[in-house]
């Protein structure tokens, strides 16, 4: 059987692809960012890999050890599952729109075509109803180039294997919904079940997929076909051994979960709502998300093609969820994150069946403009002569913690038979990435004496009270820590003067058997 070559949109897409993750590779190291408090705690976890950890399920753990494995646990190594499941999640968009939207083949006595290749490509990719492949090129591209895209592929974090994993539950749902094979079911509870151990907000795809059903009678016979149960049976029995992890630890997980979206807050916030709202035209674009916005509020161009409103219902019903719950409670701009793999594939494919071309080349303008200032940020307050400060300097969250973990490494490597210790999480998790590999067996003093974090339920001084310790906080004072040890010296504190209006200072104890509280 002769093997089909692979189309130019195909080639024009890997070749995108690849140019965009070379760009985000080369811009990374050029700008020397450094890790942020959930990536260096990800990391830790990674240490000892496990089936669950105390806020998120293992996937992002698992892949951080991966790659820290292969390229090095440098900044480049702990980040390099990131940088190319973006572009794999790109590609995976790519087969489900030519799939869910592809045509018969041309009749073979067409008459041949005389245009050039890169001519015919280009008339092909603008004509006012695109082939399938070309749907499928520019929603893919939409989704490479979205800011929360070009942010993700320089951050470890949950949402880089969620997206991955949803859009592949997209692209076997169309295969299972096109073929009704039990092959193709059971692939999408694979998928389901390693995305629900990538983030719990996996779940919400349960949602668009009843919503779908409903809103397409045709459909409705699947509430009574055993395959689409044996999917969801299947994903749960790859969640196992996490649900199991969480029983023997109280379930931590799930009841962190529920805490962070704080729904026994007073109801109604249109504050959060407004931020949430506004927070996705920074998350998706702002063409893109003008653009989402106006083809979901005229339902008429799409509700009555199957394709469209497939895509639509997955969008929409996550982030109507989202919408819900910042009014209620609140939700972080980036938690429907998720709903935008969907979301590129129908604004790119709205857009383009109604001849809305120029508005699909403005969002992806705008969206790699954007991504130029994410990746240069730097170098262009540098080029204006613009002097940052904590507040206008986007990175000044994560920025001086390097230095601060190099000296306390260097003290440390000093006094060889005493381990770091800090109150805080964030604070542990940096120190312990960046003064390594003099921070190895550093434990966390828990003042509230309260599971709230991983390293009050893996790495509590209470375990291993006795012996020599380098605290360093920021928040105790000389009185706090003299009454939890039974000796306590004060050492040079730390000072890092990181921008005009911030120079944080970091203060050191020597101290040695901890007190118990």
């Amino acid at each position: 059987m002769a093997h089909r070559k692979p189309s130019r949109y195909t080639l024009w897409l890997l070749a995108w692809l690849a140019g965009l993750t070379i760009w985000h590779l080369l811009a990374g190291q050029h700008a020397g960012i450094e890790l942020y408090g959930d990536e260096a705690q990800y990391w830790t976890w990674s240490l000892q890999p496990d089936w669950g950890y105390y806020s998120k399920p293992p996937m992002v753990a698992w892949l951080i050890y991966l790659g820290t494995h292969l390229f090095g646990d440098r900044e480049i190594g702990v980040r390099s599952a990131a940088l190319l499941l973006y572009p794999l999640t790109a590609w995976v968009i790519f087969l489900l729109v030519r799939r869910l939207f592809q045509v018969q083949a041309e009749p073979a006595n067409q008459p041949p075509e005389r245009l050039g290749g890169i001519s015919r490509l280009v008339r092909q990719l603008f004509q006012s109803t695109p082939p399938a492949e070309a749907m499928a090129f520019w929603a893919a591209l939409l989704f490479a180039t979205l800011p929360m895209t070009s942010l993700g592929a320089w951050l470890m974090t949950t949402d880089a294997p969620l997206l991955l994993f949803w859009a592949l539950s997209l692209y076997f749902t169309v295969a299972a919904l096109e073929t009704g094979r039990w092959r193709d079911w059971l692939l999408l509870g694979v998928a389901l079940g390693l995305g629900l151990l990538s983030k719990y907000s996996m779940a919400f795809y349960g949602l668009g997929l009843v919503v779908y059903v409903l809103l397409s009678r045709p459909r409705w016979r699947l509430f009574k076909d055993p395959k689409p149960y044996a999917a969801a049976a299947l994903a749960l029995l790859i969640l196992i051994p996490n649900i199991l992890w969480n029983a023997e630890h109280q379930f931590v997980s799930f009841q962190h979960t529920a805490e962070i979206s704080e729904l026994n807050r007073a109801l109604f916030h249109p504050d959060a709502l407004l931020e949430f709202f506004v927070g996705q035209f920074l998350v998706f674009g702002p063409i893109t998300a003008a653009s989402l916005l106006v083809l979901a509020v005229r339902p008429r161009g799409w509700f009555g093609d199957d394709r469209l409103r497939l895509l639509a219902v997955f969008t929409l019903a996550p982030l109507t969820a989202f919408l819900v719950l910042s009014l209620l409670s609140r939700a972080f701009a980036n938690w429907a994150a998720f709903a935008y793999v969907a979301g590129a594939a129908f604004v790119a494919a709205g857009l383009l069946m109604k001849g809305r071309r120029a508005w699909l080349i403005a969002a992806l303008t705008v969206n790699l403009a954007l991504g130029v200032v994410v990746y240069n940020f730097h170098d262009i307050t540098h080029l204006l002569d613009i002097q940052l400060t904590r507040k206008t300097d986007p990175y000044g969250r994560v920025t001086g913690f390097r230095a601060l973990g190099i000296e306390v490494g260097k003290r440390l490597r000093e006094r060889p038979d005493t381990r770091f210790l800090s109150d805080d999480r964030m604070l542990y998790a940096l120190i312990r990435y960046y003064g390594r590999p003099y921070s190895k067996g550093g434990l966390y003093l828990n003042l509230g004496n309260r599971i709230d974090n991983h390293y009050a339920l893996t790495a509590d001084i209470r375990k291993q009270p006795k012996g020599s310790f380098l605290l360093v906080s920021q928040h105790l004072t000389d009185q706090q820590v003299k009454e939890r040890f039974a000796e306590a010296s004060p050492q040079p504190a730390i000072y890092l003067q990181l921008y005009p209006d911030f120079a944080p200072l970091y203060r050191v104890w020597l101290v040695r058997d901890y007190r118990q509280q």
